[in-house]
């Protein structure tokens, strides 16, 4: 990549220090496009699915450092591969010290994208108080139904408070999933519970 400067590409980030704000975004774009080139992507995906999450806990580890002090509430979906290796940390909203408005399509738009058969839905209280509140509930309930039309398996909705997070599933409130998918052979068929 060559500027307009003086048409030798930067180095080091002394002559990164030189361009100016134009010349660093169109670098950052090229980089962009580049990362975007499906002969890197093999790549990416396999650094990403090297992040397994096996319980809340792990949820917690992964995301407990950036959302653990946070001042607004955040609401993030991790999207999973079928051995719940990790395919994307999604930012899905911010919002104030006590709310953050969702919007369920919003909420599974990253698994759609991705073609991820699961999520997990994490989001944080800056209170300092785990406690899934009844909005949060509810919020799970919506989004467990939507993605079981979709055939995407929420997993979890982790709250992050400070030191101490809550998993939705390990207190009972995470609706049972009914698997919905119909095999092509039969319209009228349902695959056994245990998938």
């Amino acid at each position: 990549m060559t500027t307009e400067r003086n048409g030798i590409a930067p180095t080091t980030p002394e002559q990164l220090a030189l361009l100016s704000e134009a010349e660093l975004a169109t670098i950052a774009r090229v980089i962009l496009s580049t990362l975007a080139d499906s002969q890197l992507a093999p790549l990416l995906a396999r650094h990403e699915h090297s992040t397994v999450i096996r319980s809340p806990a792990d949820v917690f580890a992964l995301l407990s450092p950036e959302m653990s002090t946070l001042s607004q509430e955040q609401l993030r979906v991790l999207t999973l591969n079928t051995r719940h290796g990790v395919l994307g940390n999604h930012l899905i909203y911010q919002g104030t010290v006590s709310q953050c408005l969702v919007r369920v399509a919003e909420v599974l738009r990253p698994a759609v994208l991705q073609q991820s058969p699961s999520v997990v839905i994490v989001h944080n209280h800056p209170s300092g108080d785990a406690s899934p509140s009844p909005e949060d509930l509810r919020l799970t309930r919506r989004v467990a139904e939507a993605g079981a039309i979709l055939d995407i398996s929420v997993l979890d909705h982790v709250i992050i408070a400070g030191t101490s997070f809550t998993s939705c599933r390990e207190m009972g409130h995470m609706p049972v999933a009914q698997t919905t998918l119909r095999y092509l052979s039969d319209p009228t068929s349902v695959p056994p519970t245990d998938l």
